[in-house]
Formats: C-alpha cells, sequence, structure tokens
C-alpha cells in the first residue's frame, strides 16, 4: 500500500523548517536545530543542538546517534509537533488555473447529438473537497506504520485516485456565497476514506496478521493448559482478555490533519435547440478537477 514513509516523513519535516540533513556517514544524517525547534521537541529546558539520527538500530548503538523507527522518542516528538499544528486547514485553486473557453467547448460539445447549444450566462463556483493525512498502523506481533493522503469529493463523496497539484493551492478560504453546499459530511468523507485504504491494506500481503493469530492460538492453548478445569474462573478470564490485546492482528486508522480545499466549478445556463427547432433550458456545471460535467 502508498503511503509516506517514516525517512519521508522526517525529511518533509526538516525541509518544511528550511532544514537540510546531511549524510555524514552512510546511514547516519546530520542536522543542525536551533533552540526555538528543540524546545518545541525536547522541552522548555532543551538549547541548539547538532542532531544525529538513523534509521538502523545498529548504527544508533554504534555511533551514538539518535533512532528514527516505529516507537521511538524522536519519531514520537517530531509526530507530536506535527500534530499541534493546524488540526483543520482551508485553502483554495482559483478559476484562472483552467482554461475557461475550452472548459465551455467541451460543456457545449456534450450537446452534439440533441442538437445546437448557447450559453446564455456562466459564473464561477467552487465545489468542496476534503484532503486528509491519515495513519495507518498494522499491530500484529510487530508494527507496521505508514502515512497517506486520501482526497474525497465532498459533492459525490467519491475518493481521488490522485493528488491534488500542490503547486495550484493557495492559502486561505473563498466567499462562502461562491461555495456550493456538500453533500457528503466531513465525518460521511473520512468513512469513505477509511474503507477505501482498509480495501488497499485487504489487497495486499496478510501473513502478518496470519502470523499473530497463529501465535495467539498457540499461547491460548498454553493458557488453558495452565488454567485446566478452572476456565470459568475471573483469573483466566482477564489473563485470556490480556493475551488477545496484546496479539489480535489490529488495523489502526487514524486522521492526523485535514484540509477544505474550494475548487473551481464553472456553471453555465444554457438554451438547447434540437433539430427541430425546440428550445429546452439547460444547466451545466463543469468540475475540472474531477473532469466530470452534471446536467440539470
Amino acid at each position: 500500500m502508498g503511503g509516506v514513509t517514516i525517512k519521508q516523513l522526517v525529511f518533509d519535516f526538516f525541509e518544511l523548517l528550511g532544514l537540510s540533513p546531511v549524510e555524514i556517514h552512510p546511514g547516519i544524517w546530520q542536522v543542525q536545530a536551533d533552540e526555538a525547534l528543540m524546545k518545541e521537541l525536547d522541552g522548555w529546558r532543551a538549547q541548539a543542538r547538532l542532531l544525529q539520527f538513523t534509521w538502523d538500530r545498529d548504527l544508533a548503538a554504534a555511533y551514538g546517534a539518535e533512532l528514527i523507527s516505529p516507537g521511538s522518542y524522536r519519531l514520537a516528538s517530531i509526530l507530536r509537533l506535527i500534530r499541534q499544528q493546524g488540526i483543520l486547514s482551508r485553502a483554495h485553486i482559483p478559476h484562472h488555473f483552467f482554461h475557461e473557453p475550452s472548459i465551455r467547448k467541451k460543456v457545449l460539445a456534450a450537446f452534439g447529438t440533441e442538437g445546437r447549444a448557447y450559453v446564455l450566462t456562466s459564473s464561477a463556483r467552487y465545489g468542496q473537497y476534503l484532503q486528509l493525512e491519515i495513519s495507518v498502523e498494522a499491530r500484529g506481533l510487530q508494527k507496521k506504520e505508514s502515512l497517506h493522503t486520501v482526497i474525497v469529493n465532498l459533492s459525490s463523496g467519491q475518493v481521488l485516485k490522485f493528488a491534488l497539484p500542490p503547486h495550484l493551492l493557495q492559502a486561505g478560504g473563498v466567499e462562502p456565497e461562491l461555495i456550493n453546499k456538500r453533500k457528503c459530511s466531513l465525518k460521511q468523507a473520512y468513512l469513505r476514506a477509511a474503507e477505501h485504504l482498509s480495501r488497499e491494506f485487504a489487497g495486499e500481503d496478510q501473513s502478518w496478521a496470519q502470523k499473530a493469530r497463529e501465535k495467539m492460538a498457540l499461547e491460548e492453548e498454553k493458557l488453558q493448559a495452565f488454567f485446566q478445569g478452572k476456565t470459568s474462573s475471573p483469573e483466566f478470564a482477564a489473563k485470556q482478555e490480556e493475551l488477545r490485546r496484546r496479539l489480535q492482528p489490529v488495523l489502526a486508522i487514524n486522521a492526523l490533519r485535514a484540509a477544505l480545499v474550494y475548487a473551481p466549478l464553472f456553471h453555465y445556463r444554457l438554451v438547447v435547440v434540437s433539430a427541430g427547432g425546440r428550445e429546452r433550458t439547460k444547466t451545466a456545471t463543469y468540475d475540472p478537477i474531477a473532469n466530470l460535467c452534471a446536467l440539470d
């Protein structure tokens, strides 16, 4: 399953801070962190320092570098700082990034089989998308973490199959009167995103879960043998619950941050003239992000 690796997350984190880690030894990286950053990471007593880190446990032990891996202190401190930033932000994509005459031509061409179509009025509006940054954690005998960006169309509830180009996104929202009402709630959008990631994960190698279940079954057999004749006791139930909590394979999906993205919609009021001369009024709304044209 695709997603941002821990390594990519850390490098992106430093890049956003204007810092460039340097590989001083194969597998060992170094970056100069100022006092402000270190106080955010390690508390108010922390001072500026040269951070050396690695992804390899053996290198960490051999060179005294900080280990960045699932469950490590340094990864936890970076994730905590990321999560303290805006949990829900807003962005928009300006209409002028798209060539309106080409869009108008495409909309009119859709009526080619019905007759001639003419534009009476046009307007620029905005649809809504929810971009979610989601962590997925597979817990079995070991723990595997990954980060994913999922974008949901709040009009259709569909998950986009591609990412929004970052260079198109502009900070802030737009005038409320220009925004189309969403048909999909934020909660429904999150559930759609979670279902999407669950399906992707289900298509991957599930040996991690099978190994955890086999280990749990083996330990339960040992537990039943130990409590032979006393499996109805509260002590047995407590031990069994503890065993399952520790070994039961779990896929945990959590939203870390989200952004409401207002994307351009091109709205047209049309008159369609059939071959027999009959005129009908229609409206069309084109979404250049989803490449969809809705007709009323």
